[in-house]
C-alpha cells in the first residue's frame, strides 16, 4: 500500500481530484429517501434510531449509521468518502486480479465503473443514499478479499490485519454483496483444501465476520416487519403467489433488467472475446447472431422485448394442448428464447477464450444468483436500478480479467490502442450520467 500511495502519486490524486469534481455534480435528492434521512435526527439519537431501524427495518448496521451521520455534516464530506470508495474499488479491483498495481491498470479499473449502465450507475454510485448503501460496502468487499487473492492466485500469505476492519465493517453493510462474497470465500476454503495447498489460517477470521454479518442481517426482527410493509405497499398478492408464478414473475423482472441494464456489458465482453480469438465457430455463431438479434430488436421491439406475456397465463393451455406453433404461445416464450440465447452464447464463447474458465464461469453464476434473490422480496419493481449493481460488477470483473488476457498476448502499440478505445465509452456515459434527472 505504501509503495501504491508513493509511487506516481499526482496522478493518482488527480483523478481522486476529479472524483471528487464529479461527485459534486450531484446534490440531496430531498424526494427520495435522502430527505428521509436528512430529518431523522430530529427524531432518533444515533444509537436510537440504530435500535429501531434493526427492530423494525432494516439490519444493515454500517449503511444505516453512515446515513444518519453523513447529513449532519457538509455534503462535501460525503462527496470525498465516495470519491476515496471509487478509488478503493479501482485499487483492490487491480490488486486483486493483477497483483502489482500500476497507472494503466488502475486508470482502467477506475473508468470501468462506466461501463455500467447509467441508470444503475446514477441510482447505486451517484445517489447519496444509493452510495452509502453499494459503492462503500463493494469498495470495503473487494478490499478485504485481497489477502484471499493474493494467496490463491499467487501463493503469497499476505498480513490480514490492515484487511479486518474493512472486512468487519463490510459484514454489517449488504446482504447481495455480502452473500456473494461468503460464496466467494467459501469457494476459496474448498479450493484449497482440494488443492492440498497450505492454508492461511488468519483468513479463517474476516470469512467468521462475513458469516456473523450475513446471519446478523438475516435474522434481524425487523425484516418480518419491514416484508409486511413492502408487500402491502408494493406487491398485494406476494403472498399468494405461487412457486411457479413467481418464477415468471421474477424471470420476467431478470430479462428485462439484463435487457436493459447489462446489455452495453455483455456486448463489450462479446467484442473482448472476439479480440482474444474470432477464430472460433462459437465466435462466427456469437457475431451473426448478435447482429440478428440487433435488427430484430430494431424492427420489432414491441414482441422481441415484451417479457410480460409470460404472467398472463394463456400460453400454458397452449403448451398443455402441444400447440407449441401457436401465437399465444410463440409471443409469450420467444423474447426469453432470443435473449437466453444471445446471454448463453456471449457467456460460452467468454469462458472458451478464458484462461480462468472457473473463475469466469462462477463469476457468472454469481451474478446471475445475486438477480435471482431478488425474486424473493416484494420490492423487486419497486427497488429500481441500483440491484442490478452487484451483477453489474461481476460482469466488470470478467471484462477486466479477460482484458488483462488481451494485455499479456497483444504488442505495445495494441495495448495502448485498446486502453483507449477501452477509457473512452466509459468517459461517454460518465457524461451522460449527469443529465439524467
Amino acid at each position: 500500500m505504501q509503495k501504491f500511495i508513493k509511487s506516481n502519486s499526482f496522478f493518482y490524486v488527480g483523478l481522486f481530484v476529479l472524483a471528487v469534481l464529479y461527485f459534486m455534480n450531484f446534490n440531496v435528492d430531498l424526494g427520495s429517501d435522502d430527505g428521509w434521512f436528512m430529518k431523522i435526527s430530529e427524531e432518533y439519537s444515533f444509537v436510537g434510531f440504530l435500535q429501531w431501524r434493526y427492530n423494525n427495518w432494516s439490519a444493515r448496521l454500517f449503511p444505516e449509521a453512515m446515513l444518519y451521520l453523513i447529513f449532519l455534516v457538509p455534503l462535501f464530506i460525503h462527496h470525498l468518502i465516495s470519491a476515496c470508495a471509487w478509488m478503493l474499488f479501482s485499487y483492490s479491483l487491480v490488486r486483486i486480479f493483477v497483483g502489482t498495481v500500476d497507472r494503466k491498470n488502475f486508470l482502467v479499473a477506475f473508468l470501468s465503473l462506466g461501463f455500467i449502465n447509467i441508470w444503475v450507475m446514477k441510482d447505486a454510485i451517484f445517489w447519496i443514499t444509493g452510495a452509502v448503501n453499494y459503492l462503500w460496502p463493494l469498495a470495503l468487499g473487494l478490499f478485504a478479499l485481497i489477502p484471499y487473492a493474493d494467496h490463491f492466485f499467487r501463493n503469497q500469505k499476505t498480513a490480514i490485519w490492515l484487511y479486518l476492519l474493512p472486512a468487519f465493517v463490510f459484514s454489517f453493510s449488504n446482504e447481495q454483496l455480502i452473500l456473494c462474497v461468503i460464496g466467494v470465500v467459501l469457494i476459496y476454503h474448498v479450493a484449497i483444501v482440494i488443492k492440498k495447498g497450505k492454508e492461511h489460517y488468519y483468513l479463517y477470521i474476516p470469512t467468521a465476520f462475513f458469516v456473523t454479518g450475513f446471519l446478523f442481517m438475516f435474522l434481524a426482527p425487523g425484516n418480518k416487519l419491514r416484508m409486511q410493509q413492502e408487500i402491502k405497499l408494493w406487491m398485494p398478492d406476494f403472498s399468494d403467489l405461487s412457486p411457479m408464478a413467481r418464477v415468471l414473475r421474477g424471470s420476467t423482472w431478470l430479462f428485462e433488467g439484463w435487457q436493459t441494464k447489462l446489455f452495453l456489458l455483455f456486448i463489450l465482453i462479446l467484442v473482448v472475446s472476439l479480440v482474444l480469438d474470432s477464430s472460433k465457430l462459437l465466435a462466427k455463431i456469437g457475431i451473426g447472431y448478435t447482429l440478428f438479434l440487433v435488427l430484430l430488436t430494431y424492427n420489432f421491439p414491441d414482441r422481441v422485448t415484451n417479457f410480460q406475456l409470460i404472467n398472463e397465463g394463456n400460453w400454458i393451455n397452449s403448451f398443455k394442448f402441444g400447440n407449441f406453433l401457436s401465437g399465444t404461445f410463440m409471443n409469450a416464450i420467444l423474447p426469453y428464447l432470443l435473449w437466453g440465447l444471445f446471454f448463453g452464447l456471449v457467456i460460452a464463447l467468454s469462458i472458451s477464450v478464458a484462461k480462468q474458465k472457473i473463475f469466469i464461469g462462477l463469476s457468472y453464476s454469481a451474478a446471475l444468483f445475486s438477480s435471482i434473490m431478488m425474486w424473493f422480496s416484494p420490492t423487486m419493481y419497486a427497488s429500481g436500478a441500483r440491484v442490478f449493481m452487484c451483477a453489474s460488477v461481476f460482469l466488470l470483473i470478467n471484462l477486466f480479467l479477460l482484458y488483462q488476457q488481451i494485455q499479456e498476448n497483444g504488442s505495445q502499440h495494441a495495448n495502448k490502442r485498446i486502453v483507449f478505445y477501452a477509457c473512452f465509452i466509459p468517459v461517454i456515459n460518465l457524461f451522460c450520467v449527469l443529465f439524467l434527472n
